[in-house]
């Protein structure tokens, strides 16, 4: 396995009172109160509006028996990580509006300040499910393609060890 740096400190300049303060607090306010909180979500659910409308475009989930060699694998690989967490996603949003409403119709004493911290929580609930997406993505891509790999070089090994097994007989 390769060496690789995954995270790494960026290196920059001495600090300048009057070249980087105002950058900074400009750059940290933007980021802390406008970008992660409101537009980070925003761009996660509309790509997963996108790739749903792709989807429905191109019909590309379906099941396909002359397209794969194993067709129902392929179909349910498909629909769990390219369908389901793009749909909840998507209707996230929606079902976070109608339990906020229906919430507050059941109790009518519910403060605006409550309706305002629900409707955020599903908000920002798009980055979570866009988390756990990128989860599956990683162990499907990296753990479960490492372990199959494993599995691969330890059959290469037995067979190796069993063709030298033969050639140590022959020798006898």
């Amino acid at each position: 396995m390769e060496n690789s740096i995954i995270a790494q400190e960026h290196k920059t300049e001495n600090f300048s009172f009057a070249q980087h303060f105002v950058k900074a607090l400009i750059g940290a306010l933007y980021y802390l109160l406008l970008y992660i909180p409101f537009i980070l979500p925003y761009m996660v659910w509309g790509k997963a509006a996108t790739r749903l409308s792709s989807l429905w475009e191109t019909k590309s989930l379906s099941y396909n028996e002359d397209t794969a060699s194993y067709p129902m694998h392929t179909f349910y690989l498909r629909y769990v990580v390219d369908f389901i967490f793009d749909a909840t996603m998507f209707l996230l949003w929606l079902v976070g509006l109608i339990m906020t409403i229906k919430s507050r119709i059941d109790n009518e004493s519910m403060e605006i300040l409550d309706m305002i911290t629900m409707l955020y929580t599903f908000y920002i609930g798009v980055v979570g499910v866009r988390v756990g997406k990128e989860i599956v993505f990683f162990v499907l891509n990296t753990l479960v393609h490492w372990f199959l790999s494993v599995i691969g070089n330890i059959g290469m090994l037995i067979k190796n060890m069993w063709l030298l097994n033969i050639v140590i007989k022959r020798k006898d």
